[in-house]
């Protein structure tokens, strides 16, 4: 697939999880492996030909003329297995049972990578937009450093006043260095969802913050409908096992030819036979086989059980979280955000009137940084629980 366009949008970045996340196509070539072993398991035995010669005596020897004169006699045999108890159709209807299962299994792994995705997704926006945040606090950091510079050679402040906001211009730094290191970090996590590491050192995204929840839809989770399709496979292995017990037939036709010659006169020429083999069941009736089934049959349930409560779990959970997230990101937007910024403001103007020291002012600029880094974690964690709950809700059914 092409590189992505920068800078790259949410919409976009899904569409290259099919064609280009690795998890997501190891499963569709799990699903053409389960195509292969459904062929096989369709596939009737074949028949066994077979030619013998024998009665070559090493005393009269083989006589004169030619090939078909030679004293030797020649068998030809025709033989096929007969399946019975239904063996073939139990295995084709498990073989089924396994595909639609690993379609199953394919459409969970989309649902997987999409949320890993949507989650790698935001968590660059975050970054982003937290290095945004830094850069602007470190310009304002050095401007102020310089300006007490500037003052304390001047005389207007106290050497102790300057080195403060020298100390504030330092430590910003730091954030600014570790933010950018969080960066390379999250670019590298979605590039290789994507399968586009060459393009992880400048790859940027343009997130819509603005997320609409989808109307939950009634139907089965791909995790729930691939363990109960092997519930279903494991069904058809347990009858399978089962007739075992059944004895196969194996119905043999032969000619043999037997020629008229000076060293045989008596033989009888072409002759014709029919054989009937039958297993018997003399140490085993493959019980060992039906044990195995029955107990891969109960852990197929209970799998099922399991994946099936988990799946309502998880869609409770992820309804709690999303309007708890939601929540809170709209109080820090609409309520916090703008009085951090008043009482910034304030402090500004009360300290350039020399109405207020400078810990106060240092004390309210942090208090609108962190306010700032607050809402920017609120709007991610939102995110992050609205990728959560549309995965917990997604219903999508394999491919027939």
């Amino acid at each position: 697939m092409p590189v992505p366009v920068q800078p790259l949008t949410l919409a976009a970045a899904e569409q290259r999880i099919e064609p280009c996340n690795r998890e997501v196509r190891a499963a569709a070539l799990a699903v053409e492996a389960a195509r292969g072993d459904l062929r096989v398991a369709a596939q009737r035995p074949n028949p066994t030909l077979s030619l013998t010669v024998n009665n070559m005596s090493p005393h009269n020897g083989l006589g004169s003329g030619s090939l078909r004169d030679k004293a030797i006699d020649q068998e030809v045999r025709l033989e096929q297995l007969i399946e019975r108890g239904g063996k073939a159709g139990l295995r084709t209807a498990q073989g089924e049972a396994n595909v639609r299962a690993a379609q199953a299994d394919l459409a969970e792994q989309k649902r997987q990578q999409r949320l890993a995705v949507r989650v790698a997704f935001f968590e660059l926006a975050a970054v982003q937009e937290r290095l945004a945040l830094q850069r602007e606090f470190r310009g304002f950091a050095q401007e102020s450093a310089a300006a007490s510079r500037r003052r304390l050679e001047s005389g207007d402040i106290a050497r102790a006043e300057a080195n403060r906001f020298r100390l504030d211009a330092v430590r910003v730094e730091n954030d600014v260095r570790q933010a950018e290191t969080d960066l390379y970090r999250a670019r590298l996590e979605l590039a290789r969802l994507l399968g586009a590491e060459s393009m992880a050192s400048s790859l940027e995204v343009v997130a819509d913050w603005a997320l609409a929840p989808g109307a939950a839809a009634s139907g089965e989770r791909p995790d729930v409908a691939a363990a109960r399709l092997r519930v279903e496979a494991a069904e058809n292995a347990r009858e399978l096992a089962r007739q075992l017990g059944t004895r196969d037939v194996t119905v043999g036709l032969e000619a043999d030819r037997s020629p008229v010659t000076e060293i045989n006169p008596t033989a009888t020429g072409i002759t014709y036979g029919v054989s009937v083999s039958i297993p018997l069941f003399v140490r085993h009736r493959n019980e060992g086989e039906l044990a195995r089934a029955l107990a891969d049959l109960e852990i197929a349930r209970a799998t099922l059980e399991r994946v099936r409560e988990q799946a309502q779990a998880e869609a409770r959970v992820a309804e709690q979280e999303w309007s708890a997230a939601r929540e809170r990101r709209e109080r820090l937007e609409s309520e916090v955000r703008p009085i951090a910024h008043e009482v910034a403001s304030a402090a500004e103007y009360a300290y350039s009137r020399g109405a207020t020291g400078v810990l106060d002012l240092l004390d309210a600029r942090r208090s609108l940084k962190g306010v700032e880094l607050d809402e920017l974690q609120a709007r991610l964690e939102a995110a992050r629980s609205w990728a959560r709950r549309e995965a917990a809700l997604e219903v999508t059914q394999p491919q027939p």
